[in-house]
């Protein structure tokens, strides 16, 4: 029996990419007729002498690298391209009938048979057989037709679809006017588009007007389309019109000139929190002016910033500092800056100690300000921190993560060491992306709104609405407006509804920051605050060496009783020496403590050690490190040299002095300062013990006097003086003795110039000498 041929069977009907029985196929270097296509198999026979037949499925034979569809001829088919039909989806119903109408209508010109009817099974109409007419003449045929039925087509029409079906298949039928959608920017040209987003944004240069952005593009579109430019570039009117619908504005040219960089574009909105579900979570710590002047401690107006943190569960505020901005001043041009002042690193570590510390109510407050008056849970904090008495209604939270942005303050060591101490982690904003601290940027424009602008000295956030006598208000003090803050947020901010706030129970229902506090504190509990010696840690470190005079710290010398323990004493760590870590706090410089790390976890000794000014002494009110600065200041400028200790801590006094007694007491034209500004400081000193503590108080008539005092009183002091023999006593009867010549420049006492001293003159009858037998005992000791 001889092998099938291709002329044996009939060739069939279709495109090349159907697979159908009776076509013929290359595989693996063998010519196949398809007997049969079951489902996803096809079954082949070989047309080939030595050929098999083969049972193989659809996507192997199609995936060979030989496979090919051929012709009567053997000759490999090309496949036709499949027309993307997913433009289809974007006509509505009318328009995809009125497509499909077109192609019954082409299909019979051009083949004379109707829709999905193959060839050989029909009988074209008259006048539309392509073996008796010309093509022109089916154009002039259906074209009439068109118009005796009543519908739009010319024998141009007619042919023009026919053509584009030829080209594109049924996609040339679609009308391209359905496709066309509305242009954002009009009808200028996308080249020009393109221009104008890449001038727009300033490469580091300050925000200019859309003019000079209108003269940057015209030179642009010159230097880039020469020959074109004419043609591309539009009228004025339209130019602006472009820019009106690209967002383009002078306003959002100055947010690009602050905010985005050169190759950044401005993020989209809207901007989500992430989710938080615990206190303290996510922190946000930002560093915003007040808009405030207030009055300084030399009492001259000065700038402030507030540096604060928010809870992103919460949104509670459990800490806020107010400093003084100024640049200060330079003797001479390479002197050091003296006397300048701002937000540092210091005062963000403090501030993290100030969120997990109650805050002390201030006099005056009203009795809801209070932490025990107010939605907090004031049972539950009390057991937790003692201090809760009587402290104001502000939350305590211990972060777990702080967001910041890319401040020097916030990259100090400084900082990052208390946040390691205390286990807190750093995250760091993107730089220019004000949307990672979305929550407290939001909060500085409400506290601008509802704080800043309802206190005197209120500057407003430009300058065309500063007034013009705003200086000359009645400016308050520093220390004043750290209060007056302080109360807003407890009186205010932590009892007002949040719209970012809902109840866990009620999601309708609109709570405040304390409320939403307590909700969690009955999830989680209370936070646990940090202890004194967790604080000490938190303050500036530096590294001395005990001296015989003590350490130097700033110019300022600080003793301590146990100053022998660490002079010049090794510290046993490789590569300090003698230099032992010293902890202080430049608000209090009155106290630094010396960190002794040889005796940490001995249970009776303390490894932190008290050293205290010298000149403390001179000094009768709470002072900083910033008006010792300005005291030395004015020493080195009276006297032309650096001061002594002693003389700036003098001038200190009198700056203070001063500030007590007020403008009325002195004559100097000069504005009076204020009080020395102090932020709210850290409880650093241990709690003091009571010595009566255990004792049994006395009830009053169960008391028994004390039995008279039949001690001698040489033998109150046992060891202290030496005893007197009979030679001594000899002597005393035989007239006073007389005392050697002291050496020039030391000086003694006689015992009756001691008003403390226990022992008497040489005739007061007190001693055992007394009435011949013992003479009296002579004082020895030296004072």
């Amino acid at each position: 029996m001889s092998a099938p041929t291709a002329s044996d069977a009939e060739e069939p009907d279709g495109p090349a990419d159907v697979l159908r029985p009776g076509m013929t196929v290359r595989w693996e270097a063998g010519r196949y007729l398809i007997g049969a296509v079951q489902g996803s198999t096809v079954h082949l026979v070989a047309l080939d002498e030595h050929g098999l037949d083969a049972r193989v499925l659809v996507s192997v034979l199609v995936a060979a690298g030989d496979f090919a569809v051929l012709d009567a001829d053997g000759i490999p088919r090309e496949p036709e391209t499949l027309p993307d039909l997913s433009v289809l989806d974007r006509l509505d119903e009318p328009q995809r009938e009125t497509v499909r109408h077109w192609q019954r209508h082409v299909l019979e010109v051009l083949t004379g048979r109707p829709l999905r009817v193959r060839d050989g099974r029909f009988t074209p109409r008259p006048g539309y057989d392509p073996a008796t007419t010309t093509r022109s003449a089916r154009y002039a045929l259906k074209a009439s037709e068109l118009a005796a039925a009543g519908l739009t087509g010319s024998v141009a029409t007619v042919q023009r679809k026919c053509l584009a079906y030829e080209k594109e298949g049924i996609l040339g039928l679609v009308d391209q006017r359905w496709l066309r959608t509305s242009s954002p920017h009009g009808r200028c040209d996308e080249r020009l588009v393109k221009l104008v987003l890449q001038e727009r944004t300033p490469d580091g240069e300050s925000a200019g007007t859309l003019s000079r952005l209108r003269r940057r593009v015209r030179i642009a579109l010159r230097r880039a389309h020469p020959d074109e430019f004419d043609e591309l570039w539009p009228a004025r009117s339209t130019f602006y019109e472009l820019l009106q619908r690209l967002g383009i504005s002078v306003a959002s040219e100055e947010r690009a000139a602050r905010r985005d960089g050169p190759d950044e574009e401005p993020a989209d909105g809207p901007f989500h929190p992430p989710v938080v579900s615990l206190l303290g979570e996510r922190v946000q710590i930002d560093s915003t002016g007040l808009d405030v002047i207030a009055r300084g401690d030399d009492g001259r107006p000065v700038q402030v910033e507030l540096t604060y943190g928010v809870d992103n569960l919460t949104r509670c505020l459990p800490a806020g500092m107010i400093v003084p901005k100024h640049s200060g001043r330079k003797k001479g041009p390479r002197s050091r800056r003296r006397g300048g002042r701002g937000t540092k690193a210091l005062d963000a570590s403090l501030l993290l100690a100030q969120m997990m510390a109650p805050l002390p109510a201030r006099p005056g407050w009203a009795p809801l300000a209070l932490a025990e008056n107010s939605d907090l849970p004031f049972t539950e904090m009390l057991a937790q921190d003692p201090r809760m008495a009587g402290a104001a209604a502000r939350p305590v939270i211990r972060p777990k993560t702080v967001v910041v942005d890319n401040a020097k303050i916030f990259k100090a060591g400084q900082f990052k060491d208390a946040c390691e101490t205390l286990g807190i982690e750093v995250e760091p904003a993107r730089e220019r992306t004000a949307v990672d601290k979305q929550i407290i940027e939001r909060t500085n424009a409400s506290i601008k709104s509802g704080f800043s602008q309802f206190v005197a000295g209120y500057t407003g956030n430009r300058l065309d609405r500063r007034g013009k006598n705003v200086e000359h208000e009645p400016l308050l003090s520093l220390n004043k407006l750290q209060d007056l803050w302080h109360e807003w947020v407890v009186t205010k901010w932590q009892t007002t509804p949040h719209e970012g706030l809902r109840s866990p129970i009620y999601p309708a229902m609109v709570v405040t920051p304390n409320q939403m506090y307590a909700a969690a504190v009955a999830t989680e509990g209370v936070p646990r605050p940090a202890s004194p010696k967790e604080n000490r840690k938190l303050l500036l470190r530096t590294q001395r060496i005990v001296a015989r005079d003590g350490i130097k710290i700033d110019n300022r010398t600080y003793v301590s009783s146990r100053i022998r323990d660490f002079r010049h004493r090794h510290t046993g760590i490789k590569g300090q020496g003698q230099r032992w870590p010293i902890y202080y706090n430049p608000y209090v410089p009155q106290r630094v403590w010396l960190y002794d790390h040889t005796v940490e976890g001995h249970p009776a000794r303390d490894p932190w050690v008290p050293f205290d000014f010298k000149y403390q002494h001179l000094i009768h009110d709470a002072w900083t490190q910033y008006l010792w600065e300005q005291a030395a200041l004015l020493v080195s400028e009276q006297d032309g040299r650096e001061g002594t200790e002693e003389a700036i801590a003098r001038a200190v006094d009198k700056m203070l002095d001063r500030a007590r007694r007020g403008s009325g007491s002195d004559s100097s034209p000069a504005p009076a300062p204020a009080a020395a500004f102090v932020p709210q400081t850290l409880e650093i000193t241990e709690a003091a013990v009571n010595p009566y503590a255990g004792i049994t108080p006395a009830v009053p008539g169960s008391v028994t006097p004390a039995p008279l005092l039949n001690v001698a009183a040489k033998d109150l002091f046992p060891g202290q003086r030496a005893p007197l023999t009979a030679e001594d006593c000899t002597a005393d009867e035989a007239g006073p003795r007389q005392e050697p010549a002291s050496s020039p420049g030391r000086r003694r006492r006689s015992p009756a110039a001691r008003p403390n001293g226990l022992a008497g003159t040489a005739r007061q009858p007190s001693g055992p000498c007394e009435g011949g037998d013992v003479p009296p005992q002579r004082d020895r000791q030296e004072t």
